[in-house]
């Protein structure tokens, strides 16, 4: 039988708790949900960020979703891009793609199947508060209004 990392550790023994991070098995899950609601006829200029979350130091990024803007809301051209990036403490460090690299929306768009951080999950947020974001890049793609909903969650 085929047994996951963490569980692998647990069957070795020991309580779990001093042998697994904490973090990873017995936490409280913290969510932070937002939204983010575009004007009419504006546009996404290519680097427009959306600040989406604060997580503290000291935690874990578990989960990043987030539903956005429609067909009928958002012109589709083939290089409509976005990422899951953060910026750590109060400095200008940032890494844009942190959590999902610049994915190419196109004709795509992601009301009804959400954007889904892809790496960086379980990644611990050291020092100073990091704020989670979204990077736009491409065309300059423009909106009639829409609203853009994020859940972060971390323990």
């Amino acid at each position: 039988m085929a047994k996951a990392a963490n569980v692998t550790k647990y069957d070795a023994g020991g309580t779990g708790d001093n042998i697994i991070p904490d973090g990873f098995i017995k936490s409280v899950e913290k969510v932070w949900i937002d939204t983010y609601t575009f004007s009419s006829s504006a546009t996404i200029g290519v680097g427009t960020v959306v600040d989406i979350a604060k997580v503290p130091a000291g935690k874990k990024v578990v989960d990043i979703t987030v539903w956005g803007l429609s067909a009928s809301q958002i012109s589709a051209t083939s290089t409509n891009a976005v990422s899951i990036g953060a910026r750590y403490g109060a400095t200008a460090t940032t890494n844009a793609t942190q959590f999902l690299g610049a994915t190419t929306l196109g004709t795509v768009t992601f009301d009804n199947i959400a954007l889904k951080a892809r790496s960086g999950i379980g990644v611990e947020v050291t020092s100073a508060t990091h704020t989670i974001f979204l990077h736009f890049t491409g065309a300059n793609p423009s909106i009639t209004g829409g609203t853009i909903t994020t859940i972060v969650k971390y323990t």
